[in-house]
């Protein structure tokens, strides 16, 4: 279908085709959904890990337990939250991208879209595999604490019961993993608008 004299695209995006301006748009759109779901997630479960290793229960209990470093679960979470960074700054490049859509001496080719964007997914895939390995510690570790309580020992031995700090850490990683998810989503989202046919 011919354009019309009448249709002519607006000044700011001549030189771009309308698939591309859409492209771009939804780049940008998406981008910054990811990139502030992710950061608002992200920063709480970093202010409640920081919380947890820098509490004095937390710390005394570490020593009852005989324990001088980081637990795994607590190491795993770190490495989650790492990921999720790299996801962030990830998520921050794709509006990038779709601003440049719209400026053709600048304008990046399509497998360079789609490279920044399997980039994008597959930290995310990385950073959930170790934030739901931290999790599964946790929970493993929070069960057999319960379950090596006898029963009616809970009212002598206070010292056995799952602490509040326990369930935050666990809350941490599950606000760790739906950023990461939140990263997927948008990335997959992404691609699919990249690869659709014209």
């Amino acid at each position: 279908m011919e354009r019309l004299p009448g249709n002519a695209p607006p000044p700011s995006h001549r030189g771009t085709t309308q698939p591309l301006h859409r492209l771009g748009r939804e780049l940008q759109r998406f981008g910054w959904i990811g990139f502030w779901i992710q950061v608002v997630l992200g920063f709480v479960s970093l202010l409640i890990i920081i919380i947890v290793i820098f509490s004095r229960q937390f710390n005394i209990n570490r020593l009852q337990n005989g324990m001088n470093s980081p637990t795994l679960g607590l190491v795993l979470a770190i490495v989650g939250l790492v990921f999720l960074g790299v996801s962030i700054y990830c998520c921050y490049r794709y509006p990038q991208l779709g601003r440049r859509l719209d400026q053709p001496e600048k304008r990046p080719t399509k497998e360079h879209v789609i490279r920044s964007l399997n980039i994008g997914l597959w930290v995310n895939i990385a950073g959930m595999i170790f934030t739901v390995a931290a999790a599964e510690w946790n929970v493993g570790m929070l069960l057999l604490k319960v379950l090596s309580i006898p029963q009616g020992a809970a009212v002598y031995a206070t010292n056995v019961l799952i602490e509040p700090l326990e369930i935050f850490v666990i809350q941490a990683k599950v606000n760790t993993i739906a950023a990461q998810l939140t990263g997927i989503i948008v990335a997959l989202w992404l691609l699919r608008c990249v690869r659709r046919p014209v």
